[in-house]
């Protein structure tokens, strides 16, 4: 192991706690309050439904926005830049397509689930309707598992990153990150989770594009994409890459392809297993299904690539050759890499401390919101998977909102205790980004097959799984003892070659056991039996009475989407992952004018990503702001002017008297402010009634 130099943290301890704590505290208020705000004025009733999937109502720009927030972890923005620390030019981009066509392609599951499951509180009920417990339990120990992997790489890396930047003990980020999240998870549910991470994909945007123009347009250091050009260079004189005579600035990489394909595979697992996508898809209101993860997948595509474009760059060009920089003169060792501090120590060599407070800020917004989105998947498991499928089949819609609010307290603590064992035995983000794959390809085939086949027998799932799962597994530790020189380790599991069978093997396997399995012996389900399903109680039935009187959940209106997600999948996969990196995977590197433009195009994409998802959802929601501001606005004034003595009423100063009740909570407001279906910010609609006083 290489000795790793000593190097002094640019921010003080108490800044990193004013940000976990403070900065949490100030987060958690708002979001509170902008959901206290939407339950008072604008009709959000907080039910387990609302609480688990937000009343199935989320908007377009919302549903974007929180794919966005869900897939941007910590680990993404700090492994997208040591990606392209390793490769280049061509790991920024490759990284990015890697792991962005899976959430076009979840589109196909989420507009599926609204097509043949559309009751659904999670995707797991519907294994437990079609195959049983056994079944049931199988599938869900592996949903759970990835969530505990996925928690687990977001808090490791962004507590080390933290480390790194301010010094805050590594255990202290590990517990205080998963509280602050938990506050506002454990009041709000998925609404207040879908808020924070507007919230957070905002400023994650801002603190981009600061990056972006202080090291292309004003560093003393950098200044334009030319000079980065000439210092690339000469990095390739006197550090060479692996990539096409030693060229950063070659998109001839094989190692950043066999990264990009190890990524679409492990995380093509991750995205489908992950019960908080799910929960994302059935939260979202049918029209806003599709052309939300549409959205989310190339607005997400944005942030990895513009931000390795640059801070990946910046620490290839400035490592050895800027006082500046952290490591100086030295480069930075395998175990620094692998433990994602490119992208702190990048913003530091350029912006200083303010490039430090940035990725401390952007490390907090990442990780707590991929905590949040986790929190909220593993309450609704324990709420409608083993609280109501298990213990008690009449649960009301109280009993399973105590469930899952409970469970969020015990998830908390559960994953702050793991992270910090995991923490303590030595294991860093580079390995938990592959074993996670270990664990959540196993199941993908079968999840795939569930959704689109009526014809999957039960045993594809148990014992299928298990075998798919073992299959991956021996493939992994016998390929690790072979491939890779030296005793059975961690670094040699975290091989890219090893991995990349891994995951091949663990999914080529499922697909094989469905496809034989619906081929020889097909086990026959009737999609209709879902709407006479156990699984719904009397809690669901007005629910459930909604969803059948809504024209949105037609078959014809969602077999448009259907069509619509499998164009949309098939031209992203394609030009994404094939057309764009092999067409230009040929003996050349990048001259300085189409650098130049590269780089530009990285920005213009970032500037139309943050119009999507930053700026959409405002317009969207205009109305229910205007209605929520007017009414809160009305009642502050109401109770300012209230008038002594225990009458719940109060009168307006104009001519017109107006009527407003604590008890049923009815402001007046204007006539003009009422919210269409369709135009919400959240999918709630506004109720305003006025009356004259007595």
């Amino acid at each position: 192991m290489s000795a790793t130099p000593t190097v002094q943290v640019p921010l003080s301890q108490g800044a990193g706690y004013g940000v976990i704590i403070g900065l949490g505290a100030l987060f958690a208020l708002a979001v509170v309050g902008i959901s206290q705000a939407l339950r008072r004025y604008s009709g959000v009733v907080q039910s387990a439904s609302e609480y688990a999937v937000a009343s199935r109502s989320l908007s377009t720009g919302l549903t974007a926005a929180g794919a966005v927030s869900a897939w941007c972890w910590s680990v993404t923005l700090l492994s997208s830049v040591s990606t392209a620390y390793n490769y280049g030019l061509a790991g920024a981009l490759i990284y990015g397509a890697g792991n962005m066509s899976q959430i076009t392609l979840f589109s196909l599951i989420a507009i599926q689930m609204k097509r043949k499951a559309p009751t659904l509180h999670t995707h797991l009920e519907l294994i437990h309707v079609r195959y049983g417990a056994a079944s049931h339990l199988t599938v869900l120990f592996f949903a759970v598992a990835t969530n505990i992997l996925v928690v687990s790489s977001v808090a490791v890396g962004a507590a080390a990153a933290i480390n790194s930047i301010t010094g805050v003990s590594i255990y202290a980020a590990l517990w205080l990150l998963p509280a602050v999240v938990m506050a506002y998870t454990l009041t709000g549910g998925l609404r207040s989770t879908i808020l924070a991470d507007y919230l957070h994909t905002i400023v994650i945007f801002i603190i981009l594009f600061v990056f972006w123009f202080t090291t292309y347009a004003t560093s003393d250091k950098v200044g334009s994409p030319g000079r980065m050009y000439d210092l690339l260079q000469q990095a390739a004189t006197s550090n060479p890459s692996p990539n096409y005579e030693g060229s950063w600035t070659t998109m001839k990489s094989l190692g950043a392809i066999k990264f990009g394909w190890l990524s679409f595979l492990e995380y093509t697992g991750v995205v489908f297993m992950d019960a908080s996508f799910h929960q994302k898809g059935i939260a979202a209101s049918p029209s806003a299904t599709v052309p939300g993860y549409i959205l989310g997948s190339l607005s997400w595509f944005s942030i990895p690539w513009c931000l390795a474009t640059t801070a990946g760059l910046v620490a290839l060009a400035l490592e050895t050759t800027s006082p500046s920089f952290p490591t100086y003169p030295n480069k930075m060792t395998a175990d620094q890499v692998s433990s994602g501090l490119v992208l702190p120590y990048a913003a530091q060599a350029i912006l200083g401390k303010g490039g430090s407070a940035g990725v401390l800020l952007l490390m907090f917004m990442s990780s707590t919101s991929a905590i949040s989105a986790q929190l909220m998947a593993v309450a609704s498991i324990s709420g409608y998977d083993i609280f109501k499928t298990y213990f008690k089949r009449s649960a009301t819609a109280d009993e399973i909102l105590r469930v899952q609010q409970i469970s969020v307290i015990a998830f908390t603590i559960f994953m702050a205790a793991f992270g910090s064992m995991l923490h303590g035995v030595g294991v860093d983000v580079g390995f938990l980004y592959n074993i996670t794959g270990v664990w959540s390809t196993a199941a993908l085939s079968q999840i795939c097959f569930i959704f689109f086949s009526s014809r999957l027998p039960r045993w594809c799932l148990f014992p299928g799984v298990w075998i798919s799962f073992g299959a991956g597994l021996a493939v992994w530790l016998s390929l690790a003892s072979r491939l890779v020189e030296g005793p059975l380790s961690l670094t040699a599991l975290s091989d890219t070659d090893v991995c990349l069978y891994t995951f091949a093997t663990a999914i080529g396997t499922g697909l094989l056991l469905c496809t034989l399995g619906s081929l020889f012996t097909p086990q026959h389900f009737d999609w209709d039996s879902i709407w006479t399903s156990p699984h719904l109680s009397a809690a669901d039935a007005q629910e459930v009475d909604k969803i059948k009187n809504d024209e949105h959940f037609a078959r014809p209106y969602l077999n448009k989407w259907l069509n619509v997600s499998v164009i949309a999948s098939v031209i992203i996969f394609s030009v994404f992952m094939l057309i764009w990196p092999l067409s230009l995977y040929r003996e050349y590197i990048f001259t300085r004018s189409f650098f130049e433009g590269w780089v530009g195009v990285s920005l213009a994409w970032a500037i139309v990503a943050f119009t999507i998802v930053g700026l959409y959802p405002l317009w969207e929601g205009r109305k229910i702001i205007k209605t929520v501001v007017v009414a809160h606005w009305v009642a502050v004034r109401g109770t300012k002017e209230e008038a002594p003595g225990p009458s719940p009423l109060t009168t307006s100063s104009d001519s017109t008297a107006s009527q407003v009740s604590t008890s049923d909570e009815k402001f007046p407001l204007p006539h003009d402010s009422p919210v269409e279906q369709g135009q919400e910010l959240v999918g709630a609609s506004a109720t305003a009634e006025s009356g004259s006083s007595p």
